[in-house]
C-alpha cells in the first residue's frame, strides 16, 4: 500500500545530506552564528504569522532562491530575490483569512565556515491554523543555505519549504506560474 508523502522523502530523495553528530566548532562566534541562523528562520516564520512581509522577506538575501514542494524534492513553486518573495507573500496574505502560526524547531546547522561567510541548515516546522476552529495545516522541512551579509546579519540565499502535505487549498499567488 502506498502512502503520500513517502516515508524520509528528503533523504530519499536528495533534498537533505544530515551528517552524523560530530565534533563541532562550538566558539563564542559559532554559536553566535549558529543562535543567529535559527533566529533566521524563527523570524521567518513569526513574520509570516503575523503578515509581515517586510520581516519575512528581510530572511533572505536580494539574490535568494526560494522554493516549496509538496511531498517531494521537487518544487512546484520557485521564486528569486528578495523582492518577488515579499511580493508573493503579500499576494499570499492577502488570499488567506485565517491565522497560522508558524512552530519551527529541530534547527542543524549542517555545515558553518565562518571565514567564508557561508552555512547550511535545515529545520523542521508544524503549522497551525485557526479559522473557526484549530487543525494542523501542514507539517513541514526547511533545508536551506545562508550567507553572512556585510550588516552581519546571517540570510537565506537558498530557502527550500517542503510540505509533507497540506490542509485546505494553496494560495494561488503562492504558484510562481500565477502572474501577481
Amino acid at each position: 500500500m502506498s502512502t503520500f508523502p513517502p516515508q524520509a522523502w528528503a533523504h530519499r530523495q536528495g533534498k537533505i545530506a544530515m551528517r552524523p553528530l560530530e565534533p563541532a566548532d562550538w566558539s563564542p562566534a559559532a554559536l553566535s552564528a549558529r543562535a543567529q541562523i535559527a533566529e533566521a528562520f524563527y523570524r521567518f516564520g513569526i513574520g509570516h504569522d503575523e503578515c509581515r512581509a517586510d520581516v519575512a522577506a528581510s530572511c533572505f538575501t536580494n539574490d535568494v532562491v526560494y522554493e516549496v514542494a509538496l511531498g517531494s524534492a521537487e518544487a512546484f513553486t520557485r521564486f528569486e530575490g528578495r523582492e518577488t518573495v515579499r511580493e508573493r507573500l503579500l499576494g499570499i496574505f492577502a488570499e488567506m483569512s485565517d491565522q497560522r502560526r508558524h512552530v519551527i524547531s529541530n534547527v542543524l546547522v549542517e555545515e558553518l565556515d565562518l571565514e567564508a561567510g557561508t552555512a547550511s541548515a535545515l529545520a523542521f516546522g508544524a503549522v497551525t491554523v485557526a479559522a473557526d476552529g484549530l487543525v494542523l495545516g501542514s507539517s513541514v522541512i526547511y533545508t536551506a543555505t545562508l550567507r553572512r551579509d556585510p550588516d552581519d546579519c546571517w540570510r537565506f540565499d537558498y530557502f527550500f519549504i517542503g510540505m509533507d502535505d497540506f490542509a485546505g487549498r494553496r494560495p494561488k499567488a503562492g504558484d510562481s506560474s500565477q502572474p501577481l
